[in-house]
């Protein structure tokens, strides 16, 4: 899974831009800014928060940063931008 197709559409939109939208009770999305599809749901703000700052997506985020700079990420193919 990746979070965006290009390197600079990944500098444009790190995890700290990332909104959490409440779509009814017990279901909170998190999404990229003007962007209408969720990355992940979560059951409370608080855990949609806390993906913004640590966990498998902002993990996702770090890694596809190196893959775009050419770096070698474990299981990932190299980019050929």
């Amino acid at each position: 899974m990746a979070l965006h197709l290009t390197p600079q559409e990944h500098d444009e939109n790190p995890p700290r831009t990332w909104e959490v939208v409440k779509k009814r009770a017990g279901l909170w999305h998190l999404r990229q800014r003007g962007q209408e599809n969720p990355i992940d749901s979560f059951a409370t703000k608080r855990e949609a928060e806390e993906a913004k700052k640590s966990g498998r997506l902002v993990d996702l985020y770090e890694n596809e940063g190196r893959w775009f700079r050419g770096e070698h990420v474990p299981g990932w193919k190299p980019y050929k931008g």
